[in-house]
């Protein structure tokens, strides 16, 4: 994406990142230069020297001087040396008409990024999904809880493998997918299932046996929308 500064960049919050490339195949983000730290341009000063050729021709609609210009940092945001800024045709796209790249790919530097967002206002659900997935979790070994909004997510996750922790000295793990959240304790859910196998024999048998199929209990099923917001 061609920015105002004539680079191909994305702004989080106060700050621009300029998207580059390495010898792989992702999308990096390269932060500003702060005071006292020496930058670089945001392409190799050889192709805006050129005047002529595939390079020069492909980087004419962009600002010469906002891409001479020592803005940035030589490292990635996840640590790599980078080649040059991303998007341009003639090192990262392969074919010149391919156009640009305007979203980063490498997930070390996303996960990083993530951090320099607030976090999220938590809803005035979060303490009773908290709370009633750790007693789920704590009694069954196992839990889940759908239509979760993804800003509640991350924290949510955290916040009940904590809880369980505390409150059962076991480890927890939190699996995701969608708007499903998922919960394992697995030491308690190898404590039950004993008892899962021989409710799931009856209900078996009772089918064969020509009786209407009583449906399983599933106190493990939970969904956010059963706590009113507010």
């Amino acid at each position: 994406m061609a920015t105002g500064c004539g680079v191909n960049a994305i702004r989080i919050g106060d700050s621009e990142f300029l998207l580059t490339v390495t010898a792989g195949d992702a999308v990096h983000l390269t932060r500003e230069a702060g005071p006292g730290e020496s930058g670089r341009s945001a392409v190799p000063g050889r192709y805006l020297s050129l005047g002529q050729g595939q390079p020069a021709a492909l980087l004419r609609d962009y600002d010469q001087a906002a891409l001479a210009r020592p803005r940035w940092v030589a490292a990635t945001l996840c640590g790599r040396k980078w080649l040059t800024m991303t998007g341009v045709g003639w090192w990262d796209a392969g074919d010149p008409g391919e156009g640009e790249t305007s979203a980063p790919s490498c997930r070390r530097c996303l996960a990083l990024m993530d951090r320099l967002f607030p976090a999220p206002e938590l809803d005035d659900r979060f303490g009773l999904a908290v709370q009633a997935l750790t007693g789920i979790v704590a009694e069954h070994g196992y839990a889940e809880l759908w239509n979760v909004p993804g800003d509640q997510q991350a924290a949510l996750r955290k916040q009940v493998r904590s809880a369980v922790k505390k409150r059962t000295g076991h480890p927890a793990q939190t699996l995701a997918r969608g708007s499903l959240l998922v919960f394992v304790c697995e030491p308690i859910h190898q404590q039950h299932a004993a008892e899962r196998e021989r409710a799931i024999a009856q209900a078996t048998g009772s089918v064969l046996a020509g009786q209407p199929a009583q449906p399983l209990p599933t106190p493990w099923r939970l969904s956010w929308d059963a706590w009113a917001a507010g």
